[in-house]
């Protein structure tokens, strides 16, 4: 093996540890997003699945089993958040959420689509197949 060879498998060592290191670090549960934090949030993780809900809507509480079980699912890939409507409305607003729920789906920190309404969760994994 020659020496240019060597660095390359070193390199491509080097990166598949980052990838499964970062896999790691993923949260396999949704996590709960704020006004204070979603932003921050976006930042640190390429793909996220935003589920835009409240307390006291029926379809947002039937979505949310889904949720949770996509966001095992997909571990790793894709992170799966949270935010209530009601406590958080600076973002609900600038988002332009009018219905709930409301699914946003941000790659790099921007919204790239979104979902509204409580759907199956076929559609919601054909929409993430998309931008992975």
């Amino acid at each position: 093996m020659d020496e240019l060879e060597k660095i390359r498998t070193k390199k491509m060592i080097i990166e598949e540890t980052q990838k499964k290191e970062e896999a790691e670090n993923y949260p396999r549960t949704p996590i709960t997003l704020s006004d204070s934090d979603f932003h921050e949030t976006l930042k640190r993780y390429p793909l996220v699945l935003v589920d835009c809900w409240a307390a006291w809507c029926g379809p947002c509480r039937r979505l949310a089993p889904v949720i949770d079980e996509l966001a095992q699912d997909y571990a790793g890939k894709v992170v799966f958040a949270k935010l209530n409507t009601d406590e958080n409305r600076a973002t609900s607003i600038h988002y332009d959420i009018m219905s709930i729920p409301t699914l946003l789906v941000m790659k790099d920190g921007k919204e790239v689509d979104r979902i509204v309404g409580a759907v199956p969760k076929q559609v919601i994994e054909a929409k993430l197949q998309k931008y992975m």
